[in-house]
């Protein structure tokens, strides 16, 4: 299992090799606040899990042997994206997937991490489902944030 400590040096070497950019930030802090005013929590979640599923369907992923390769590949996305990074562990009949660094990871705004677990919940199940866990059996979760930010999945039946 990854460390709290951990989590803040991943986070600070992530933020050293990105380019984030404040070009779009006022748009989408509102558009999302918008979203969760005007359709309600569930409604914008439920959207948000689409839209991350989209998004992860436009960067797809081969079938990997190991959950280290599977890690790698996805770390590999993410760093595309300037999404943040991933580390994945069994975590007894499920798999624990934590995530830092994601975009807007400093936004205050109540919404704002509720926005970005839907996305990744949407994201990761469209990537675990291609790694053969089978629609019906998957869901991915939001169940924690951590003392350093880092969101925390649950991926199991």
């Amino acid at each position: 299992m990854i460390s709290e400590n951990d989590i803040q040096a991943q986070n600070l070497a992530y933020y050293g090799n990105c380019r984030s950019s404040s070009q779009w930030r006022d748009f989408v802090l509102t558009l999302i606040g918008e979203m969760y005013q005007s359709a309600g929590s569930v409604d914008a979640g439920n959207f948000l899990r689409h839209v991350g599923s989209r998004v992860a369907a436009a960067k797809p992923l081969d079938e990997q042997p190991t959950l280290e390769a599977f890690e790698a590949s996805l770390n590999g996305i993410l760093q595309e994206l300037e999404w943040g990074w991933v580390r994945l562990a069994v975590d007894n009949q499920s798999v624990r997937i934590v995530h830092g660094a994601y975009p807007g990871i400093m936004e205050t705004a109540d919404y704002w991490g509720q926005a970005m677990a839907a996305v990744l919940e949407g994201m990761y199940q469209q990537w675990f489902q291609v790694q053969g866990s089978g629609e019906s059996l998957l869901q991915v979760q939001c169940i924690a944030v951590s003392k350093n930010g880092a969101l925390v999945f649950r991926c199991g039946s």
